[in-house]
């Protein structure tokens, strides 16, 4: 008698030292089930029916494809952008904060901006008139 390793198996190895159940074991379709050989016309004649059908995709499964991208993209920019995923630091934090800055940039003028339009003055005019004196 063969002595037993100490060392079991790997998980993915199946244990050969154990009998499998004759119920168990996979021997194939019942023979008397399958049809017979084919002759050669025979098979060209049932291949030959895919030769004609047309291989381009119908416009349904374009568009299914389509959205399915498109839809795929917006919520994967939902998720860097907007979705909650608590107070911590998380991958997509310096994402966010870029897309903050550049967000705030479109709707904030610069101090240079400010001074050429003649804002920068008018808020320190009213600023002392407002002061009592």
């Amino acid at each position: 008698m063969p002595a037993q390793s100490p060392i079991p198996p790997p998980a993915g190895i199946p244990d050969r030292s154990r009998k499998i159940p004759a119920y168990k074991t996979y021997t194939g379709p019942d023979p008397s089930t399958l049809s017979g050989p084919r002759s050669k016309s025979q098979a060209e004649q049932y291949f030959a029916k895919g030769a004609h059908e047309t291989i381009l995709p119908k416009r349904v499964s374009k568009a299914i494809g389509f959205g399915g991208w498109f839809f795929g993209g917006v919520a994967a920019v939902y998720m860097v952008l907007f979705a909650d995923f608590g107070d911590r630091e998380h991958v997509f934090s310096p994402v966010r904060r870029e897309y903050i800055r550049t967000k705030q940039s479109f709707f904030t003028l610069t101090p240079e901006e400010r001074k050429t339009m003649g804002l920068e003055t008018r808020i320190g005019e009213s600023e002392a008139g407002k002061q009592p004196s």
